[in-house]
């Protein structure tokens, strides 16, 4: 098992992440952060995916209803 020094300012910080004060500990606390940031890491990496495959910009794809995303022409002159 690995030892680490934090700050008591960190310590404090990890204090404020407690859930429950009977069972939760620095390691449960830290494992509980790490857990969040692999789960939007995961959630980012998707999204990135979805950028990269979605069509040019100006175009879309399918009738236009039920797309979540969409995409703006670029107009030339006044409408």
């Amino acid at each position: 098992m690995k030892r680490i020094e934090i700050s008591d300012e960190l310590y404090d910080r990890l204090k404020s992440c407690v859930v429950d004060p009977f069972d939760d500990t620095p390691e449960s606390v830290i494992n509980r952060l790490v857990e969040i940031v692999e789960k939007a890491k995961s959630a980012w990496n998707s999204w990135e995916t979805q950028e990269e495959e979605a069509p040019e910009e100006g175009k879309m794809e399918g009738a236009g209803a039920g797309n979540e995303k969409s995409w703006d022409k670029k107009v030339e002159g006044p409408l």
